[in-house]
């Protein structure tokens, strides 16, 4: 990047802020869903940096969904935690793994259910999982139901249920039968919602009928062919549609449509994850499918940063099953996307560059080859100084960056 260009990018940029984020409104004109990613899970900044935007999306642009990179069944603790029933502590726990398990994600289910105290039900915030893994929360939930309203129902499917009670994603893909017990649980509890209804509730049904919907996209994806782990680009490109990765992306990308579709406003969701979730690249990436879905409408913002340390867990070839991260250290990268935003914006300050409104020489550094540093959950020492191929506005939107990241404060 030349000074002339990082002249136009300190120009263009605005603070992560109240004030800075409103001149950045007008871009979002039209946007139906709202996707904010991160390059790494355990950042401290990155984390809090997501969340001013979803404060701002919540308090200025009228945003009362929150669609999580997170297990669909266990965010349906979160949202009866953001309503006042249980505790944020207890529901961030339940969601399972330690990527949402820090203190800066009960802070955030702190503040909306502050926020949803004080105002009238119908202008709660929402909050959902979109991820169809580790659906221990379902499997309770509607195990319970079955027992007092359809025990018939549960014999059939017991054990395709305890197979999915502590499922990790990365386990062994589950046996055709168990998924096909899990499937048909759901279809049969469809055709009992005449009788089911009248003899509990329409609500506490519809409650078991949503949890059984879970189950059976967690059982699709838990038994899909797994296939290469983390493929490159272009390895990702060829894997067929039934493959793990890329069912599941497309599953989350329907999970957000799904709850967009009955969420009012403009944008009517933020869809907050990891980048590799919410950006538009292969199909392995939910940002893809999305794209496909709603065109211009879904706009996303990378979350981006310069240069320090990360909670991730060490890949090694025998681990338990529920490894803790530990902290990594991670050195400016010279050459990459983030490293051009870095010496054009210096300074301290979080702030974001809007891409899909940009001109002249932004423009063509946004559309040209260069290399960028994404951290997942599970990492090697390689992975760490890794550059990883990137056309900034083919994937992305808008950039935020973070100067410098701290690990996150892993509960």
């Amino acid at each position: 990047m030349d000074d002339e260009v990082a002249d136009e990018v300190a120009a263009r940029a605005v603070p992560v802020d109240t004030f800075g984020l409103a001149a950045w409104r007008p871009s979002l004109r039209g946007v139906r869903v709202l996707g904010v990613g991160q390059a790494a899970y355990g950042t401290r900044e990155l984390l809090e940096m997501g969340r001013r935007i979803v404060e701002y999306a919540v308090d200025e642009l009228g945003v009362r969904l929150l669609v999580l990179g997170a297990s669909e069944a266990g965010a349906t603790g979160l949202d009866a935690a953001a309503r006042g029933i249980g505790s944020p502590s207890d529901a961030v726990a339940a969601l399972g793994g330690w990527e949402y398990d820090t203190r800066e994600m009960v802070g955030l289910v702190s503040w909306l259910r502050d926020r949803n105290e004080m105002v009238d039900p119908a202008d709660r915030v929402r909050v959902v999982g979109a991820d169809p893994v580790r659906p221990a929360r379902s499997v309770k939930v509607l195990g319970a139901y079955l027992r007092e309203a359809a025990p018939e129902l549960l014999p059939p499917a017991r054990d395709g249920l305890a197979e999915l009670l502590d499922r990790e994603p990365d386990e062994r893909p589950l046996k055709a039968p168990f998924r096909d017990m899990v499937v048909g649980l759901h279809g049969e509890l469809a055709a009992a919602e005449g009788r089911l209804t009248a003899e509990t509730s329409p609500s506490r049904y519809a409650e078991a009928l949503d949890h059984a919907w879970i189950l059976a996209r967690a059982a699709e994806v838990a038994a899909a062919p797994r296939g290469r782990a983390f493929p490159t680009a272009e390895e990702a490109e060829l894997l067929d549609d039934t493959s793990a990765p890329v069912l599941r992306a497309r599953l989350i990308a329907e999970a957000v449509t799904r709850a967009a579709g009955s969420a009012d406003g403009a944008p009517a969701a933020v869809f907050w994850g990891h980048d590799d979730l919410v950006r538009v690249s292969d199909p392995t990436t939910a940002g893809r499918h999305l794209r496909a879905a709603l065109g211009d409408a879904y706009y996303v913002v990378g979350g981006w940063f310069a240069e320090g340390s990360a909670s991730a867990v060490r890949r090694r070839l025998l681990r338990p099953l529920r490894p803790r991260p530990s902290s990594h250290r991670l050195p400016a990268l010279g050459g990459t996307a983030e490293a051009d935003l870095h010496r054009a914006l210096g300074g301290s300050e979080d702030r974001l560059v809007d891409l899909r409104g940009a001109r002249g020489g932004l423009a063509d550094w946004a559309a040209s080859p260069t290399t960028t540093r994404r951290i997942g959950s599970v990492v090697d020492s390689g992975q760490l100084k890794e550059r990883i191929p990137l056309v900034p506005v083919r994937e992305y939107d808008a950039v935020a960056l973070v100067p410098r990241v701290h690990p996150a404060w892993i509960r």
